[in-house]
C-alpha cells in the first residue's frame, strides 16, 4: 500500500507547487492518455505536429476530439488559439453544450468533401500566422476530385495515398512554426489477407504513419451498462508511434454517452489495476490507504467530484505513474558520455 502524498505542502513552511503541464504540450482531456503520450499528467499532444487518432466504430474518437477543444476553451492560456472541427462525415449529433459546457461556440464547425478542400482550409490557417487546432473527422470521409473522376471513368488505381503524402509533407513543416496541431481521425479497416501481423489498417496509405508525431489506436474493450441498458464503453488506447517520448504505452478509460470521458473513474481503476490501491476480490470497497480511506468506487468518484478533489487525484496518479516508469526503465550506465 502506498503512502499518501501531501498535496498541500512540500515541507515545513513550504508550499508544494503542483505542476500544470509543459508549454510545448496540449491537453487530451484524459489524464491517462496525457501520461501515456508524454509522461505529463496535464498535456499529451505535442504542439506543432500532426497526430493520428485511429479507432474502431464507437471507440470514442469524436469524444476525444471535442474533449481537446473543451480543455482549450476552458483554459485561458489557450485563448489565442483558433479551433476548427471539420465534420467530413457530417454525423455529429452530440449535445456539445451539455457535454462540454458554455463557450463551445468558439469552435468553428465546417464540413469538407474533398482532400483538396481540406488542404486549402489548413493552408489558409497556416498563412494567418495564428496558432490553431484543426481536427478532421474523419480522413476516411474525404475523397478527391481526381478520385471522383476515376470512379466515373471506372479506372482502378488509388490516388488518395499519393495526394495525402504530398499534402502532409508540405503542411507538417509549417505546423511547427506556429505551435499548431492537426488532428487526423481515422477509421479502422480490416486488413484483408493477413495471416500474421496487424489485422487492422486505415486509409491513406503510409502517409499518416510517416508524418504523424504521435499515432494511437482506440478499441472498444467492453460496454458499460446500468439496469441492462448500455450507457457507455470502456476503451483501450494504445500508442503505436510516439516520437515525443519513444514509449508505446496502453491505457484504458471509460466514455459515458451522456457525460463524456470519465476521467475520475478511469484514474481510480488505474490505481487499482496497478496495485497502488487494493480491492479484495470478494469485496466492493477499495482500500486507498490515507488517500481517501476504504470506500466503494461509486462513492469515491462522487466524493472526489462533489468536493472538487480531481486535481488531488491527478497528482496521486502522476506520482504513481512516475514510480512505475522508474521501476521499468533500463538502469545502466550510458553508452556514450
Amino acid at each position: 500500500m502506498r503512502k499518501s502524498i501531501d498535496i498541500g505542502a512540500g515541507g515545513k513552511g513550504e508550499k508544494k507547487v503542483v505542476p500544470k503541464g509543459r508549454a510545448d504540450l496540449l491537453p487530451t482531456g484524459s489524464t491517462l492518455l496525457n501520461l501515456a503520450l508524454s509522461d505529463n499528467a496535464y498535456g499529451g499532444y505535442a504542439k506543432g505536429t500532426l497526430i493520428n487518432m485511429v479507432g474502431d466504430s464507437s471507440a470514442g474518437k469524436t469524444f476525444l476530439a471535442w474533449h481537446l477543444f473543451a480543455e482549450m476553451v476552458h483554459d485561458k492560456k489557450f485563448k489565442d488559439y483558433k479551433l476548427i472541427y471539420d465534420d467530413a462525415e457530417r454525423k455529429l449529433k452530440l449535445n456539445i453544450y451539455k457535454l462540454f459546457g458554455n463557450g463551445m461556440d468558439r469552435v468553428e464547425r465546417i464540413s469538407s468533401d474533398y482532400m483538396e478542400e481540406f488542404d486549402q482550409n489548413v493552408r489558409k490557417l497556416l498563412k494567418e500566422k495564428q496558432p490553431f487546432v484543426y481536427a478532421i473527422d474523419s480522413f476516411d470521409a474525404l475523397t478527391d476530385k481526381a478520385e471522383k473522376a476515376k470512379e466515373e471513368l471506372k479506372r482502378d488505381y488509388p490516388l488518395k495515398p499519393r495526394l495525402a503524402a504530398e499534402m502532409f509533407r508540405k503542411i507538417c513543416g509549417d505546423l511547427e512554426k506556429q505551435d499548431s496541431l492537426l488532428v487526423v481521425v481515422s477509421q479502422t479497416r480490416d486488413n484483408i489477407g493477413i495471416t500474421f501481423g496487424e489485422t487492422k489498417t486505415r486509409s491513406g496509405g503510409r502517409a499518416l504513419r510517416f508524418h504523424a508525431m504521435q499515432e494511437f489506436w482506440l478499441a472498444v474493450k467492453g460496454h458499460i451498462k446500468r439496469k441492462g441498458k448500455e450507457v457507455g464503453v470502456s476503451v483501450v488506447g494504445k500508442a503505436k508511434k510516439n516520437h515525443l517520448t519513444g514509449k508505446l504505452r496502453a491505457i484504458t478509460f471509460d466514455i459515458l454517452y451522456d457525460y463524456g470521458l470519465d476521467n475520475i473513474g478511469s484514474l481510480v481503476d488505474w490505481m487499482v489495476l496497478e496495485g497502488f490501491w487494493k480491492k479484495p476480490e470478494k469485496l466492493q470497497t477499495i482500500d486507498t490507504g490515507d488517500d481517501f480511506g476504504s470506500i466503494t468506487k461509486d462513492k469515491l468518484v462522487k466524493l472526489i467530484d462533489s468536493e472538487e478533489r480531481e486535481s488531488e487525484l491527478i497528482e496521486i496518479v502522476a506520482e504513481c505513474w512516475r514510480k512505475v516508469e522508474n521501476e521499468i526503465r533500463t538502469d545502466r550506465r550510458p553508452r556514450y558520455l
